[in-house]
């Protein structure tokens, strides 16, 4: 879900996670803030969210859900202003994949894209792998973008030994590819943006670019929110 506050009554939509959205609507209502007969509302063109830079035309609150990741590094995924330097992490790997530590054997396909398969060191929530930025084992986590400043998506990572550590920044050649509409609903599986990452980051004659690392989604559909009236 995508929510952006503005002076304007404002709308709402579905989202990634009803329960969310209606509490945030109650709340609204509650308050004598929202609009009785809100209308929807496209996302604004002066929006990006892609691999040049994410920038918003208003204060945004956008969520994004953990799908799975692959390799035996272990990651954290996270959001940095490159106005400010400050970087928040959204996700973070507790162990580098969810059979870690059991000794059970790993089928390894390098230069695939092993998304929704079971291939390659899979880390998920439910195998004890992920925790989002409250350290709760859920995939869900949201991050406010301020109006007008400028952010992008970075991944680090390092092996199982500690010997290896990489970091790779959205804005960079080769590191994410983004897929989809930060509103657009669900489409060919795809809910909002989806950003898949490789942790190669820069081509190199060994990359794999096989992108799926580090898979997220963000947004899907916009809730437009009234500011409370100043008092």
């Amino acid at each position: 879900m995508i929510k952006q506050w503005t002076q304007q009554a404002g709308a709402k939509g579905d989202r990634r996670s009803s329960r969310w959205q209606w509490l945030m609507v109650a709340a609204a209502f509650q308050a004598g803030w929202l609009a009785i007969a809100p209308q929807a509302r496209a996302q604004s063109a002066a929006d990006i969210f892609d691999t040049q830079v994410i920038q918003f035309s208003e204060e945004t609150t956008v969520e994004f859900e953990f799908i799975e990741s692959h390799g035996a590094f272990q990651s954290a995924l996270g959001v940095v202003n490159l106005d400010t330097g400050e970087e928040t992490i959204l996700f973070q790997e507790t162990k580098p994949y969810d059979a870690f530590g059991t000794g059970q054997r790993q089928p390894s396909a390098p230069g695939q894209n092993n998304v929704g398969s079971s291939i390659d060191f899979l880390g998920t929530v439910a195998g004890g792998t992920m925790q989002n930025q409250a350290g709760e084992s859920s995939p869900y986590s949201e991050y406010t973008f301020e109006s007008g400043s400028r952010y992008a998506l970075f991944l680090q990572s390092v092996s199982p030994t500690g010997q290896t550590r990489r970091r790779v920044i959205s804005n960079s050649e080769s590191a994410a590819l983004f897929a989809g509409s930060l509103d657009g609903g669900t489409q060919q599986g795809i809910t909002g943006t989806r950003v898949a990452w490789d942790d190669d980051g820069l081509e190199t004659a060994s990359k794999d670019t096989d992108f799926d690392d580090f898979v997220i989604e963000a947004g899907g559909y916009l809730v437009t929110v009234a500011c409370p009236p100043v008092e």
